[in-house]
């Protein structure tokens, strides 16, 4: 596979990309289509274009982003002369999703399921030595079709050949972060998944976790990732039990019903 660094540039500008309302305090997010497909463009606003930090942001986000893949994870396919290029996701951000199904996140499946994805592919970033640092609802995307989990984002993020981070998730953020008391790690990243749950309709669910998640000092909250996994299996094989034993009582009445019947 080729790097990143040595990916040549598109040279169109879109004059029709269609400004999409997803964008961010820095960028402007559209949508465009190459060779008939639809992308993310993703582009500097006019006044951070000529600013070295926001442009190696975006380099950075370009950069790391193209190398990786994972299913619930924004894919990066170019970079353009002036932004960079994403398969467009049919969705909306989950603080939207949220607003137009107010239901969903009450019934405890659709929350775990939620849950097992943005795990999964926070686990993913964590395993390849990346720290996302700017988790929250507007950049977690959640497509129309199967309420799926797509992470966006990837401007803010540490890296081991990127130690120079100035990510923030304002009320998502995590302690270290605002006062730069410690250095970031896995930690910061699931204190913002409890913040994230906490803002949730589930948020009852994982009363436990949240708190866990959300712990002031870092060496109280969940190590990693799995670690997290773990404290939530208990409730799942609770679950797994529950409906192993209500198919246990519907096959036994029936049973009985058929005995009682041929009697």
């Amino acid at each position: 596979m080729d790097s990143a660094s040595s990916f040549s540039e598109i040279q169109w500008d879109f004059p029709e990309a269609e400004l999409l309302p997803v964008s961010g305090a820095t960028c402007l997010c559209y949508r465009v289509k190459l060779y008939g497909k639809l992308h993310f463009l993703k582009r500097l606003k006019p006044e951070f274009r000529t600013h070295p930090h926001y442009a190696a942001a975006l380099q950075k986000e370009f950069e790391l982003g193209y190398v990786l893949d994972h299913p619930h994870l924004v894919h990066y396919s170019a970079k353009t002369r002036n932004g960079i290029l994403m398969d467009y996701v049919d969705g909306e951000t989950l603080d939207k999703f949220v607003e137009h199904h107010p239901e969903y996140f009450y019934d405890r499946k659709n929350a775990d399921r939620f849950l097992k994805q943005l795990l999964s592919v926070v686990g993913y970033l964590h395993n390849h030595q990346i720290i996302h640092l700017d988790l929250k609802p507007s950049n977690i995307l959640i497509t129309h079709i199967g309420y799926d989990v797509k992470l966006i984002d990837l401007g803010c993020c540490y890296a081991d050949c990127y130690p120079d981070t100035k990510g923030s998730t304002g009320e998502y953020a995590a302690p270290e972060q605002k006062d730069g008391s410690k250095k970031v790690d896995e930690r910061t990243d699931i204190y913002a998944i409890g913040r994230i749950l906490q803002s949730l309709p589930c948020a009852p669910y994982y009363k436990d976790v949240i708190k866990r998640c959300t712990a002031m000092q870092k060496e109280l909250r969940f190590s990693s990732i799995e670690e997290m996994r773990k404290a939530l299996k208990p409730w799942q094989g609770s679950q797994s039990l529950f409906v192993i034993s209500a198919i246990a009582i519907t096959v036994f009445t029936a049973s009985f019903m058929i005995h009682k019947k041929h009697q």
